[in-house]
């Protein structure tokens, strides 16, 4: 599965640029960057994971990947409460 395939199997939301899901709300996570396709897809996999495990607990209120050329970030979206100031 592709990073974009992986997103869509657990309902992430999907950013081509970290400023474009900075600008939704959501805040960010880790980043990988790894060395080939096979890898990224990899990266993907474990970041949503661990997003995915939040959401269930409740603890934010949507995911996201953002998905760039050469890494992969998770982001997910605080409960409107919980939001950072700006």
């Amino acid at each position: 599965m592709t990073p974009k395939e992986i997103a869509a199997h657990y309902n992430a939301k999907v950013f081509d640029t970290p400023e474009a899901a900075k600008a939704a709300g959501f805040v960010l996570t880790e980043t990988a960057a790894p060395r080939n396709v096979w890898n990224k897809a990899s990266a993907a996999s474990a970041l949503v994971l661990k997003l995915r495990e939040q959401k269930e607990r409740g603890e934010v209120e949507e995911i996201g990947l953002v998905i760039e050329p050469f890494r992969v970030t998770g982001c997910y979206k605080p409960h409107p409460s919980e939001a950072p100031a700006s």
